[in-house]
């Protein structure tokens, strides 16, 4: 295997959930398929909290289909979302936090001929024969479900080990994302935390969610996790004062499928 495709150390993943958001820009996520490699350079990711986000799935503790969140870090989380797409993400932070960073989007590195045929695999239409004649390879990659169906990543994947090079892993980059934004999540609605700035883009992108591309943004996140655990707190208390047991409902990356 080539050495530049070697995977992250756990130490990179045990690190605060925006840090490990931020530091994901220019990294590879690597995929084998068959007898294919396919290697995607990760330009869109979307930090979750965990215990102390209420857009995350694991806010409200933990469930069967969130369990990987709970688990060591440097593992992936992957769901089945909207009745036919998965989403990709990668435990980090702390088990007792129970955060994680969606990945958004890539722009394809190796692997393009087999990304097409498995994305345009999903039905006929006229984008499905751009797709295969490689005539819409930006669309290819820019969204957590495209990503996902693009490098055939699915349920099997969920809770898979990212230290291991048999099927799915992130490298190292080669190089820095020097131009970095910060913006809201997609697609949170009324959510309590739908105001809070952590999404993470390569500006200099063209792969990233088209809708979201002339978004406000920012040179950084906001709030801070500490901050975070303070709105939390209010949250929980304001939600007990309405004679309520239970918290927000998540709805996570649910609603951050952008096709």
């Amino acid at each position: 295997m080539d050495p530049l495709l070697s995977p992250l150390p756990r130490r990179f993943y045990h690190r605060p959930v925006l840090h490990v958001a931020r530091q994901l820009l220019g990294k590879l996520l690597v995929r084998r398929v068959g007898g294919d490699l396919l290697v995607g350079r990760i330009v869109e990711t979307e930090a979750y909290g965990g215990l102390l986000d209420p857009a995350s799935h694991s806010y409200r503790g933990w469930t069967p289909r969130c369990r990987s969140m709970f688990g060591p870090v440097g593992h992936a989380y992957v769901y089945f979302t909207y009745g036919n797409h998965y989403c990709m993400n990668v435990v980090a932070g702390s088990r007792r936090h129970a955060a994680a960073v969606l990945l958004r989007a890539v722009e394809p590195q190796r692997g393009q001929a087999t990304m097409r045929r498995l994305r345009a695999g999903s039905g006929p239409g006229i984008l499905a024969d751009k797709l295969a004649r490689g005539e819409a390879d930006r669309q290819l990659t820019n969204g957590p479900g495209k990503l996902a169906q693009a490098m055939q990543i699915g349920a099997s994947q969920d809770g898979s080990d990212l230290m291991a090079t048999d099927q799915l892993w992130i490298a190292g980059s080669r190089g820095s994302v020097r131009d970095v934004r910060w913006t809201v999540r997609v697609g949170l609605g009324r959510n309590p935390a739908a105001a809070w700035v952590w999404r993470c883009v390569d500006n200099r992108s063209s792969h990233t969610t088209p809708a979201a591309r002339n978004w406000e943004s920012f040179a950084g996140p906001t709030p801070t996790l500490r901050e975070a655990r303070i709105l939390d707190a209010k949250t929980r208390k304001e939600t007990e004062q309405r004679g309520s047991r239970s918290v927000p409902r998540p709805s996570s990356a649910d609603a951050g499928v952008v096709e």
